[in-house]
């Protein structure tokens, strides 16, 4: 195996690499549909990012502070089965915004 030189590399031209779906002059609205829901979904997702992310730095703002777990409204200690489904709830379940089910 020594002393013998590598196998050629074969390269095609670069006209077969190119996909004619990736013309740079393509219109991204064009494959996107021309409604904007792609848009919409993404915004609505990125909504919902931010405002977990929110409840995140919350809940650790509580923590420091000494009040993490604990009922915004009365104060009273929130359910551990609560804290382990929701890590950043806020309020016991008497005072939650939305009832839960």
């Amino acid at each position: 195996m020594l002393g013998r030189p590598p196998p050629p590399r074969y390269h095609r031209p670069v006209d077969e690499d190119l996909d004619p779906s990736m013309d740079e002059d393509v219109d991204p609205s064009a494959t996107t549909g021309d409604d904007g829901r792609e848009l919409a979904d993404d915004v609505g997702a990125l909504d919902a990012i931010e405002a977990a992310l929110d409840d995140v730095e919350t809940a650790l703002v509580r923590l420091d502070d000494g009040s993490y777990g604990r009922c915004e409204v009365c104060g009273d200690a929130l359910d551990d089965a609560q804290l382990a489904q929701a890590p950043a709830a806020r309020h016991c379940r008497a005072h939650l915004p939305i009832p839960l089910p």
